[in-house]
């Protein structure tokens, strides 16, 4: 497998900053691309909008593959690939539902249990090792979440399942990715993946098929674009670093969330947001501090 351009950074910085580089990328656009959602018509069909996002991102990176020709698309894991293209389309279309059907911060709050998910999952299927200081890290930055949104305790809306359900396809893909980065190239993960999700979303949109509004397909080919992005990043963070290390920078969605929120849709931040920031920010920056720690103690051992 040949070595891509991201290796380049090998030269300048340890492999887990990188991948927690891609995870603040992923963070970004991945928070970008929920606010021009937010900005569709509510009347729009779910499934419409992760036919349109698939069909816009595989438009985006379809120049892209023909630019890396070079790339061998060829695969060792088809069934791997199977299996990740369904957690990806079902966590797409459970994700999209649940933030059409929930507040934008209780839906960013349950969101933000992957890492938690994701953590446990490595655990137990990769057999990642988390010493408690991580896991205290975990829970500082989770605590910065519940300081943040401030959820209410009261009867759970279906769309709350659909929520969880999403977090736990979703860590399931990460996992799957994780697998296949042993072997295949970032570029092969994501082709798969694109045109894949787009034939299984063409099929599942049929039923309900309407014709945005301009408006909205402004946004949507915004949010194609982006998508294809945030999932380069994702897929080049866990080449460099295990889910269980790069799970709780998800948490720094919340801290783009902010201002965004503040300048295209007017929603002023609160004490408990920017307190709940810091300790996201404070919780993520112990976490890569305390994991370039211990590679440098393993580094010296050898």
């Amino acid at each position: 497998m040949k070595a891509s351009s991201a290796d380049i950074l090998l030269n300048f910085m340890p492999r887990k900053l990188i991948g927690a580089m891609f995870m603040l990328l992923w963070a970004l656009a991945f928070s970008t691309a929920m606010s021009f959602a937010k900005t569709l018509d509510p009347e729009t069909p779910s499934l419409v909008i992760v036919f349109l996002r698939c069909l816009f991102g595989l438009m985006f990176f379809m120049p892209v593959a023909i630019i890396n020709k070079h790339t061998s698309f060829q695969t060792k894991r088809p069934i791997l690939h199977l299996m990740r293209i369904v957690f990806v389309c079902s966590s797409m279309a459970c994700t999209y539902y649940a933030y059409r059907h929930l507040p934008l911060g209780l839906a960013t709050s349950l969101g933000m249990t992957a890492p938690l998910i994701t953590t446990m999952m490595a655990i137990l299927i990769l057999g990642d090792n988390v010493s408690w200081k991580k896991w205290l890290v975990i829970l500082i930055g989770y605590t910065g979440v519940l300081i943040m949104v401030r959820p209410n305790v009261g009867e759970i809306p279906f769309a709350v399942w659909i929520e969880i359900l999403a977090n736990i396809l979703a860590a399931c893909s990460i996992l799957s990715v994780k697998v296949m980065t042993r072997t295949e190239s970032t570029m092969t993960i994501m082709l798969y993946a694109n045109v894949a999700t787009t034939a299984l979303a063409s099929l599942a949109v049929l039923g309900v098929w309407e014709v945005p509004k301009h408006d909205d397909l402004i946004a949507l080919v915004a949010i194609g674009g982006l998508g294809m992005f945030s999932h380069y990043c994702s897929a080049s963070a866990l080449r460099y670093g295990n889910p269980s290390f790069l799970g709780p920078f998800e948490y720094t969605r919340m801290c783009f969330a902010i201002p965004i929120g503040y300048m295209f849709f007017d929603e002023m931040p609160t004490a408990s947001m920017i307190i709940g920031s810091l300790v996201i920010v404070t919780a993520t920056t112990l976490l890569t501090r305390l994991e370039m720690s211990e590679q440098k103690k393993l580094t010296t051992a050898l």
